[in-house]
């Protein structure tokens, strides 16, 4: 078993320091609870809701930096991943990623692919890497940032290459709700494995935010579920070995009097979802 914890905080734009520090109150908050993977909403570094791309690129970080370093020494000391979201520099270009980093140091990276027409998305490069896990001795982390999770195939090439939990880093506005009542559940159905999803709380430039931060088992049950106000953390303890298996029993039972197998993954025909790569 592997204790997750889901950080709902609110942010300050472009005060880094202050995040930091908020950052490392949480972490160690949270690793005195037991748990191994802490992790942080979108932008929780930098703020999201920049009004132009100068000023984006004023508080974007560099990977590798001392805040790295920081980072790097709170993982150690705690033995934990820490998962946060900030706006990132990478020469000429700014794009919203998500990095993981643990005891060993920065573990990987994933740079925001699926943009849309919201804050600092409006001024960020789409990443352009394909779709890669990230490893850690906990497990192999699927990484999501907010509207990535609109798209169902990001998700279900991150599982088909054997993610263990879909880590959903966001910035969801009030309006969001669906998202968390039906759209993350169903990712967690749909390909068997966890979702953990870390929103923000508070107001930042006119724009509300949603909360309700939300961990979901492989049947895409609400193991935890944060309110829409309170900065808070949220936990569940995971039996990844869950998310390993996709051919699942279901016994016989009332008004189904036969035994059978979902072969989830085996059972699937990539020779009919040719339109989906040419669409």
């Amino acid at each position: 078993m592997v204790k997750v914890a889901a950080v709902q905080m609110d942010p300050k734009i472009g005060q880094l320091e202050l995040n930091l520090e908020q950052t490392r109150a949480f972490v160690q908050e949270a690793a005195r609870e037991g748990a191994k993977l802490v992790v942080f909403p979108e932008c929780s570094l930098t703020g999201y809701c920049f009004a132009s791309e100068e000023e984006a690129r004023s508080k974007a970080l560099v990977i590798g930096d001392q805040w790295t370093t920081q980072l790097h020494k709170l993982a150690a000391q705690l033995d934990v991943y820490v998962i946060v979201g900030f706006v990132e520099l990478l020469r000429e270009d700014i794009y919203n990623t998500f990095l993981v980093v643990g005891p060993e140091g920065v573990k990987g990276h994933y740079r925001k692919a699926h943009l849309p027409t919201l804050g600092v998305d409006n001024f960020t490069k789409a990443g352009t890497e394909t779709f890669e896990l990230i490893e850690t001795s906990l497990g192999k982390i699927g990484p999501l940032v907010c509207y990535d999770a609109r798209f169902p195939e990001q998700s279900r090439i991150l599982s088909l290459k054997g993610a263990d939990i879909l880590v959903h880093i966001t910035n969801l506005p009030l309006t969001a709700s669906a998202q968390v009542d039906f759209l993350l559940p169903t990712r967690a159905n749909e390909n068997r494995v966890f979702v953990l999803s870390s929103d923000r709380v508070g107001e930042e430039r006119g724009y509300k935010f949603l909360g309700r931060s939300s961990i979901y088992g492989v049947d895409g049950e609400v193991l935890a579920q944060a309110n829409n106000v309170d900065e808070t953390i949220i936990y569940a303890d995971l039996d990844f070995s869950l998310a390993r298996q996709k051919e699942v029993y279901y016994p016989a039972s009332e008004g189904k009097p036969a035994d059978h197998i979902n072969y989830l993954f085996g059972a699937r025909r990539p020779d009919l979802y040719k339109d989906l790569s040419e669409g």
